[in-house]
């Protein structure tokens, strides 16, 4: 049975190469106090597992489950609820594999930090999550904030805000000065010495320490930083920034608990190392290699491409003042690579899960990455996929 949450979005996803007019699964049903199932009549559906297009079938729903879709128009009795939709093309709710819904890029994001108390992010946060969920992505995978992120999937699950279903990991690891070290470009007395706690590590005992105390925290997932960053306040953007026998604690770990690995990566040392130790996906992977595609066939890694951020952070730093100077460089460079990078992936066979990296583009605006999915070849339905059944997959919930 597939799960079944609100509200349901009617949209067309225009690009230049693709036009679907999709209905995404989900209104807010109003239950009547003896509504034994719901009936949804599809005039189109798309299941997220067909390559094509089913003709006239019914969703049937039970509470907040979709317990059967039938073809045909099926009727419903007495005392259940019919949703007409048979004139429209439904789908499930889109999944996005990377965001950071505690923040949003902005020319004072490397200010506000200092400006910005938990509660200033926490109001900020409920609405970037509110229009996510409006934008048709009822699931995402939250990959870094400061733990605000944490009590937002909280206040969700709770019914308190409305967004999508977050499954987080808390604060990203790092080790230290890079990239996702909290105290990176700041004053030597406002700097310290952050360790696993605060989510930076040196050591394959501290990698462990890291990972146990975001399972404390109540994160869902680990994120780690294997290569440096865009958007660090450092200089390198793209070198190795863990040994592997630091990532290999993390893995195994992070599995005793039941959790899966996301790793940032853009250069491929990087990425060797984390896919190596068994790193459950590779996000960005901007500079990736056929060695390294060939090794994520191999291993069954999944490519989560953020296309969408490539190109924002490189038309970001066009802008006079957007960015501080050290990071300008990275992003001219960096972002503009990772279509092409995606393209190659694409065609090698590599497994490819949606992601975006909102957050640092603006919320809502998740969608655009499958336009440039397809642009770099992928067909609709393909790209469609990523975001419902291989994003479930990776995630572990299908």
């Amino acid at each position: 049975m597939l799960e079944w949450t609100g509200p349901l979005i009617l949209q067309a996803a225009k690009t230049t190469s693709m036009k679907i007019l999709y209905c995404l699964c989900l209104f807010f049903l109003s239950y009547s106090a003896t509504a034994q199932q719901t009936f949804i009549h599809c005039g189109r559906l798309i299941d997220g597992h067909s390559d094509n297009i089913l003709q006239q079938q019914t969703i049937i729903v039970e509470e907040n489950r979709i317990v059967e879709v039938r073809k045909g128009f099926q009727q419903p009795g007495q005392n259940d609820q019919l949703i007409d939709l048979s004139q429209q093309t439904v789908m499930p709710g889109l999944m996005d594999m990377h965001v950071h819904i505690q923040s949003q890029s902005s020319k004072d994001s490397y200010s506000e930090r200092f400006r910005l108390n938990d509660a200033d992010i926490a109001l900020e946060a409920v609405q970037y999550a509110k229009n996510t969920l409006m934008a048709g992505f009822t699931t995402v995978r939250d990959l870094g904030g400061n733990g605000v992120n944490i009590a937002l999937r909280n206040a969700i699950n709770r019914g308190f805000v409305e967004g999508p279903r977050i499954y987080t990991a808390g604060k990203s690891i790092a080790t230290t000065g890079g990239h996702a070290d909290p105290t990176n470009g700041v004053r030597k007395d406002l700097m310290g010495d952050p360790g696993p706690a605060e989510g930076v590590i040196n050591s394959p005992e501290e990698a462990r320490q890291a990972v146990r105390q975001r399972y404390k925290d109540g994160s869902d997932v680990i994120k780690i930083t294997a290569t440096g960053g865009v958007l660090s306040y450092a200089k390198d953007g793209s070198g190795p920034q863990f040994t592997e026998e630091e990532i290999r604690a993390i893995v195994e770990t992070a599995r005793d608990y039941g959790m899966t690995i996301a790793a940032h990566a853009h250069g491929p040392e990087g990425m060797k190392r984390a896919i190596l130790a068994g790193i459950t996906s590779i996000e960005h992977g901007t500079l990736m290699t056929e060695e390294i595609m060939e090794l994520m066939k191999e291993k069954g890694t999944y490519f989560v491409p953020t296309i969408t951020a490539g190109k924002s952070v490189a038309d970001s730093a066009q802008i006079a003042g957007y960015y501080p100077a050290i990071i300008v460089p990275k992003a001219l460079a960096i972002g503009p690579k990772i279509q092409d990078t995606f393209a190659k992936a694409y065609q090698k066979g590599v497994k490819i899960a949606f992601g975006t990296d909102a957050g640092v583009f603006t919320h809502g605006k998740n969608a655009k990455e499958f336009g440039y999915m397809v642009e770099a070849g992928m067909t609709p339905m393909e790209a469609i996929q990523t975001a419902t059944i291989h994003a479930a997959t990776l995630l572990g919930v299908r």
